[in-house]
């Protein structure tokens, strides 16, 4: 199971976008299925930038997913 998770929620690189107070990622590199869940997960909360999106927000959907 772990490794299926691992599959669907893999490590993103964190990084700084300019004006930006904390470190993002980009989700366009996650599976299909992944982005289209975190997506919906995202629905509704301020991101900073179009395509990217802060890295804690992704750590947190990781860890409810984890959870079950």
């Amino acid at each position: 199971m772990n490794e299926n998770l691992d599959e669907l929620l893999p490590t993103l690189k964190e990084f700084n976008l300019e004006n930006v107070s904390f470190k993002v990622v980009d989700p366009s590199l996650l599976p299909e299925k992944t982005l289209k869940s975190f997506n919906i997960f995202m629905s509704g909360s301020t991101v900073p930038h179009r395509t990217y999106v802060y890295s804690y927000d992704y750590a947190r959907f990781c860890m409810l997913v984890r959870r079950g």
